[in-house]
């Protein structure tokens, strides 16, 4: 999982604009094609944001160990 974007692209080929782009480099979703020319523009070189950037692998992990830490330290364990 990681971040997503929707942005405004315009063709470098031929100038047509879209202002609806999906843009979700963890989910594979890193090339617009111009419906006007069909000119593919490479999102990631477009908007300088690799995969690695716009991952929150590190942040839901850090999530999870603190949860399990709460869970632990929460008392809520039964007595056998």
């Amino acid at each position: 999982m990681g971040n997503r974007w929707i942005l405004r692209v315009t063709c470098p080929e031929c100038g047509f604009v879209d202002d609806d782009v999906y843009y979700a480099p963890t989910c594979g979703f890193v090339e617009w094609k111009c419906p006007k020319c069909g000119h593919v523009v490479d999102l990631q070189e477009e908007t300088g944001i690799s995969p690695e950037d716009a991952s929150n692998a590190k942040e839901l992990a850090r999530l999870g160990e603190a949860l399990l830490r709460g869970a632990r330290g929460s008392g809520s364990e039964e007595a056998t």
